[in-house]
């Protein structure tokens, strides 16, 4: 490869050049004697002559105990000297370099030749003609000429031989701005928009440098082991469970190509759980997109040095700030850095997944489309609390309240509150899903697909992956007994009712496999149930009474939305079942004389279910769906092939539901119809008058809290914005909302009402089968059904 090696030390200070020109003329043994540069320019003079190759070289200041690489975690004071002055770390150094010269060492990066930089060169920025000028000094300011190019790839070489000693639990990219501004596909994307928009391109890519800058962060060392330190601190009250043999199949992925992570967003702590736990686990560092809200300081300044890329809360009217996240986040991907964000783009408030905000998944496909990067990987995750503190406050918010402000005070609160004991956090990565594969199979990835397909395709894509979220998401102690809780009838119940309500469903969980179910197996037990009343009870889920004969528990006053944020996280796993029954109810109660299978009557209904459920839950596509249904209701009823004739499967359907024990129906879908059939009364007593969103919530709210105390509704936790706002969506899907020329307007949503009043009254049908075994004892038992919670939604339109 020619003479000796050109050693450029393009970030290096005056000490760190004495160390360097030490360490080279150590490697100067035989012909020629090596040479030590500190700018492009040089390095570009010194190579012309002899051919010689550029190889770069920086010093590397371990942390005290550090010799291995593998350092202690660093503290507050390593993180002040690290974001100090150059001329205190200059000191600093000296320090070390006299006590503890072990902690200083060389890295030397692979080397290159002129000739294969110039042709990079040449490719990435469109250059056709001969190399800019050689002359020695510092390279121009010019983010793409030569000299420039060379520094920034010297330092990208360095940063992989910084991971040889530390590992990928270090990674950081450099010079992002000067990287993406100097290449020719930015440049003439740039120049396109600037047409577009009526502007200069020097104004359009001066903006967007400004912009980029904006995001750029880094990932030290010492500052990232401090943030994983107080990660660990917030969720301090918690143990997080993860499976040792998922995290094994996250690593070798991450050692072969790019990945995303896009977890569920059930809490302020999500984002510290994951950088303490890729931390702990030695994988390589996410670069995660957070909320410009949570920039103040001091999250702000330690975010930035941790690689969070702090974007603004709405920017659809910005073109160019669109532009260059689109391409900052295209380069972090191609650079096989790895991206994490929250794609319901807020915490859930109810427990159960969001809809998932297409924006950034959309320049995750552009990237995709644009880059070829074939190899990404989006990796689902699952963040399961079994208690969380801060599920009070939110669903305050479902009832009306207003959402307080992040700041320095909001933060010192919010890690006081994190004290106690609150269980566990259960962090499942599912499936990885190959985005590229993903798109094709939808049609939405070539160059001839037109937008409308490409937008159908990036939101089924997006949906797949909240499939799969759910499908790693564990069932919980906590989530089965709310979900038994729940059910009561507005009756506290004894611990034998409790167990005996859990029995059928830790059976059901265990014959599903649900993730969780090994742990769960057990729950059915007296002891243990009680310990789980006990901890909900210490946090104000659960109220006790112990002066009668028998002690007894319930759901407290004002805390059913916080069970049922609980029960939600896993009430996904439920709703196959829930909807089979209904289903198999509606079929039952055809005209036997018409014939026909009864499976596929009791699909086309649950067609018409999964529609009326399409905003709350994730479903999959229709074929799979159809395979679903069909093995639950295997579970209901093996035999329900062999049976002689479908008038014998319809009278016997009763007694197969009483004997699978397992009844879902009332349990998991009736405050989310309930819900809905507010705003459908609501609705159609509105007649053909258009209704706004926000005043027909304020209204439902209102009319739900009237027809909870006439006891037309028997689900407190159906009075919620939060499901309001999605039976508007579903409203507004099929045209109820503003359709002032539609004359039939008054018609339609008297007939939406009683769509929802049919599945109501199947509800309380499978309720009715299900109070056999669900009676209480004592005193019901000789007097008859105690008659709480046996009141219906009924009004003049909802009955």
């Amino acid at each position: 490869m020619g003479g000796k090696p050109v050693y450029l030390a393009p970030t290096a200070n005056a000490l760190e050049r004495e160390v360097l020109l030490g360490a080279v003329r150590a490697l100067g043994v035989g012909e020629g004697e090596p040479e030590l540069v500190f700018t492009g320019a040089q390095a570009i003079e010194a190579a012309r002559e002899g051919s010689r190759p550029i190889a770069p070289l920086r010093v590397l200041w371990l942390p005290a105990g550090g010799e291995d690489g593998q350092a202690r975690l660093a503290g507050a004071r390593e993180l002040t000297r690290a974001a100090a002055p150059a001329a205190l770390r200059l000191r600093r150094q000296r320090q070390v370099l006299s006590s503890d010269p072990a902690r200083c060492r060389v890295l030397v990066g692979a080397s290159a030749t002129l000739s294969e930089l110039e042709a990079r060169w040449r490719e990435r920025t469109g250059t056709p003609g001969a190399t800019t000028s050689t002359a020695s000094g510092p390279p121009t300011s010019s983010a793409g000429d030569l000299p420039s190019f060379v520094e920034r790839a010297a330092e990208i070489v360095l940063e992989r031989a910084l991971r040889t000693v530390t590992g990928d639990r270090y990674r950081s990219p450099r010079r992002v701005a000067d990287e993406i501004i100097g290449d020719r596909k930015f440049q003439e994307a740039a120049e396109e928009l600037a047409a577009r928009l009526g502007r200069q391109p020097s104004g359009v890519m001066a903006d967007a440098r400004a912009y980029i800058d904006e995001f750029s962060t880094e990932q030290h060392r010492a500052a990232r082991d401090v943030w994983a330190r107080w990660s660990r601190f917030l969720h301090r009250a918690y143990d997080v469970k993860v499976d040792p043999e998922q995290v094994e199949r996250v690593r070798a992925l991450a050692a072969e190509r790019p990945l995303v992570f896009l977890p569920s967003h059930r809490s302020n702590l999500d984002a510290f759980v994951m950088a303490a736990l890729m931390h702990d686990q030695g994988l390589p560092p996410n670069h995660t997109l957070g909320g410009i809200n949570m920039s103040f300081w001091p999250l702000g300044p330690m975010g930035r040095r941790n690689g969070v890329i702090f974007i603004r809360r709405t920017f659809r009217d910005n073109e160019v700030y669109r532009f260059a996240l689109r391409r900052y986040l295209a380069f972090l991907v191609s650079k096989r850095f790895n991206l994490e964000w929250y794609i319901e783009g807020g915490r859930s408030r109810t427990g159960k997944l969001l809809p998932p905000r297409l924006g950034l998944f959309n320049y995750l496909a552009d990237a995709v489309e644009d880059l070829g990067t074939d190899d990404l990987r989006v990796i689902p995750v699952s963040l399961v609390y079994d208690e969380l503190r801060e599920v009070e406050e939110m669903t305050n918010e479902s009832r009306g309240a207003v959402k307080s402000a992040e700041g320095v005070r909001w933060l010192v609160n919010f890690a006081r509150s994190q004290k106690g004991h609150y269980g566990a956090i259960h962090v499942n990565f599912g499936e990885p899903l190959d985005l590229a594969a993903s798109l094709r199979r939808h049609g939405g990835l070539g160059p001839d697909v037109e937008p409308a397909a490409k937008r159908l395709a990036r939101s089924k894509a997006s949906f797949e992956v909240m499939t799969r979220i759910n499908r790693a998401t564990a069932v919980t102690d906590t989530c089965l007994v709310t979900l038994a809780l729940l059910a009561g009838e507005d009756r506290a119940l004894t611990i034998r009712e409790v167990t005996d309500a859990l029995e059928p469903l830790v059976t059901y969980v265990r014959q599903r496999r649900i993730p969780g179910s090994e742990s769960t197996e057990g729950l059915a037990v007296t002891s243990r149930v009680e310990r789980t009343l006990t901890t909900l009870e210490e946090h104000g889920v659960v109220e006790r009474f112990a002066g009668g004969r028998d002690t007894v528990f319930r759901i407290g006053p004002d805390q059913e939305l916080v069970a049922a944020f609980y029960r939600n996280a896993g009430i996904h796993w439920f709703v196959n079942r829930a909807i089979v029954e209904l289903s198999l109810l509606a079929a039952a109660e055809t005209d036997p004389e018409d014939g026909g299978d009864l499976f596929e009557v009791g699909v086309e209904d649950a067609f018409r279910l999964r529609d009326l459920l399409k905003f709350e839950f994730f479903f999959p596509e229709k074929d799979e769906f159809r395979d679903e249904l069909r093995e639950e209701v295997a579970l209901i009823d093996p035999r329900w092939r062999d049976r002689e004739s479908r008038s014998e499967l319809v009278a016997e359907l009763g007694d197969e539901f009483r004997r699978s024990g397992a009844l879902m129906a009332h349990r998991v879908l009736r405050s989310f119809i309930e819900a809905y059939a507010i705003v459908a009364d609501h609705l159609a007593a509105s007649g053909p008058k258009a209704v706004e969103v926000d005043d027909t919530i304020e209204r439902c709210l209102l009319l739900g809290r009237q027809y909870r105390l006439q006891r037309y509704v028997t689900s407190e936790e159906a009075l919620s914005s939060h499901l309001f706002r999605s039976a508007l969506k579903l409203a507004a899907n099929r045209n109820l909302v503003d359709a002032p020329d539609d004359p039939t307007l008054p018609e339609r949503r008297a007939a939406f009402a009683q769509e929802l009043a049919d599945v109501l009254r199947r509800l309380r049908e499978v309720e009715r089968l299900d109070r056999p075994r669900a009676r209480p004892t004592g005193f019901a038992d000789g007097h008859g059904q105690a008659s709480a919670g046996s009141g219906d939604v009924a009004s003049a339109t909802v009955a």
